[in-house]
């Protein structure tokens, strides 16, 4: 064989074959899928860990109100009053009340910035925020609310 033929030979055979672009369009198919899954994951648990840090802030706020006036737990609309002094909410952060749901959280503000007070009388109250990844409410009762749960605490 000479030189000339094989030269030749690789001059004709250029390109890729259809088997190999297709094994490599699968592979990159496999790792965007992964990726995509493991991002989903990624921010699901984030936007819990927010919706937490959230909520447990409306817990201090809530517990240094009490403290600040007798044992008395604040109303919604004393609870959005509070500007000043000692129990301040963080800027940004929804609070309401209302059904404990999906729909509830997703409105009118997202599920990492909303959550949700219901008082139980002046002694106690629940505090509530949407879980992303088991997607469903995760409720924290203080105060005299301990008395309203039974066997796993509820805001209902």
């Amino acid at each position: 064989m000479s030189f000339n033929n094989i030269k030749s030979r690789l001059q004709d055979e250029r390109g890729f074959t259809i088997v190999e672009l297709l094994i490599v369009i699968v592979v990159i198919g496999i790792l965007a899928a992964i990726t995509i899954v493991s991002y989903t994951g990624i921010s699901a648990k984030a936007n819990t860990n927010t919706a937490k840090a959230n909520a447990q802030s409306v817990v201090q706020v809530v517990e240094t109100y009490a403290q600040d006036n007798n044992g008395l737990y604040p109303t919604l609309a004393q609870l959005n009053g509070i500007t000043t002094g000692t129990a301040k909410l963080p800027s940004g952060l929804t609070v309401q009340s209302g059904i404990l749901a999906a729909t509830g959280f997703a409105t009118p503000s997202p599920v990492t910035t909303s959550v949700q007070y219901i008082p139980k009388s002046t002694t106690g109250a629940c505090v509530a925020y949407w879980d992303s990844v088991t997607g469903a409410p995760v409720n924290t009762l203080i105060g005299n609310a301990l008395t309203y749960s039974n066997t796993t605490p509820s805001c209902t």
